[in-house]
């Protein structure tokens, strides 16, 4: 791809808060590493987005995105020449002092498939600038790449790619068939089952190791930074594509978790008939609708659709500041569909982990519609 200057968003860590940022891993020394080499146990990549005051870093450099063996992935994966400086900061900074005696809202964000733990950066300053703490998990060779704290990185598992799909030719004409159903929401989900048991069964497994890397995730951050998080009306969960899945799968599943935003991620999985009794936004661009219906069945709490007409799948994730292809990012502004997309999920999680009161229809527009369903 040609080089082009990134069209880097300013101001969306607005709040009232600074960001402070910093990263740590561990080891699941309860499951054997299946992916990569084959060897060890399963490690766990987490970088820390949380509130600080703007007084505490006056002076300090904003932090630079990527590492060295990141960046270098990046450019292989997305086939770019390089990343900008200006591309490589973002509105928050290194080792930022946490706020004494004061705790906020936690919110566990999951990347999607061969993405990466930055992958959002910009909405997720946005969120801890606004009074919550993040934790933004990366999935070991599932990544474009994952750092950690002893020194070793990963990247993605090219072999991933031959067991995504049992027929990748009969995958798309599938895909794309289910995308043109027609019918009720149960009928298009029943089509998407029939999908995912064909075509994906090795995405479909994949979900409940995503599901503990998670909870392994949390009970780190909570070991670590418990005294800051305010846990009084649960955990909040998000996560784009399959990370989005994850953030419904854990709802629905787990305990802690009291509400969640789907960000276009097809509903892969097994979920045996129970009745998802949390709040739930899911967002979507046209092309996803069909595999994102799931949500809006089964349930007795609140639940929101959010649908980005003009928008791609990949536009979702910061890549749409420099990834200027329309087919993957879509035609919609970034900077507009980055201030929809903060909108969504501050108004959603200030009602549900803050208890505020306030609607979720606010900043609807032409390219964007918010409705409740339930």
């Amino acid at each position: 791809m040609a080089g082009r200057k990134p069209d880097v968003p300013k101001g969306y860590a607005s709040g009232p808060y600074a960001v402070g940022t910093c990263c740590f891993s561990l080891t699941d020394t309860g499951r054997r590493e299946v992916l990569g080499d084959g060897k060890g146990d399963r490690k766990i990549a987490v970088r820390m987005y949380y509130p600080v005051t703007r007084e505490s870093v006056a002076g300090m450099p904003q932090a630079k995105v990527f590492s060295a063996p990141k960046i270098a992935a990046l450019l292989k994966a997305y086939h770019l020449r390089s990343i900008s400086d200006e591309l490589n900061r973002a509105e928050y900074y290194e080792h930022a002092p946490w706020i004494p005696e004061q705790r906020f809202p936690l919110i566990m964000f999951s990347m999607g498939y061969n993405s990466y733990v930055e992958s959002n950066t910009y909405l997720l300053c946005a969120l801890a600038s606004q009074g919550y703490i993040i934790a933004s998990v990366g999935h070991a060779h599932e990544a474009v790449e994952n750092d950690y704290e002893d020194g070793s990185t990963d990247v993605f598992d090219q072999s991933i790619n031959k067991r995504m799909y049992t027929s990748l030719i009969g995958a798309l004409w599938s895909q794309r068939k289910l995308m043109r159903q027609k019918g009720s929401q149960q009928e298009i989900l029943e089509q998407f089952e029939q999908f995912q048991n064909k075509y994906t069964p090795y995405i479909k497994e994949r979900v409940p190791q995503w599901e503990q890397d998670i909870l392994k995730a949390l009970e780190a951050v909570q070991a670590r930074y418990g005294e800051h998080i305010d846990q009084s009306r649960g955990i909040g969960a998000s996560g784009h594509s399959l990370g989005g899945c994850l953030a419904y799968y854990l709802c629905r599943y787990h305990a802690p978790f009291s509400c969640g935003i789907n960000i276009d991620g097809g509903l892969f999985g097994d979920y045996p008939d129970r009745v998802m009794e949390k709040p739930f936004c899911q967002i979507s661009c046209g092309d996803n609708i069909n595999v994102e219906t799931r949500p809006f069945l089964q349930t007795t709490a609140d639940t929101y659709q959010v649908i980005f007409k003009n928008m791609k799948h990949m536009g979702f994730t910061d890549a749409k500041f420099y990834i200027p292809i329309k087919m993957l990012s879509g035609k919609m502004d970034a900077a507009e569909s980055l201030r929809h997309l903060v909108y969504c999920h501050r108004t959603f999680f200030d009602k549900y982990l803050k208890g505020a009161d306030v609607r979720l229809d606010g900043l609807a527009s032409e390219e964007v519609t918010y409705r409740k369903i339930v």
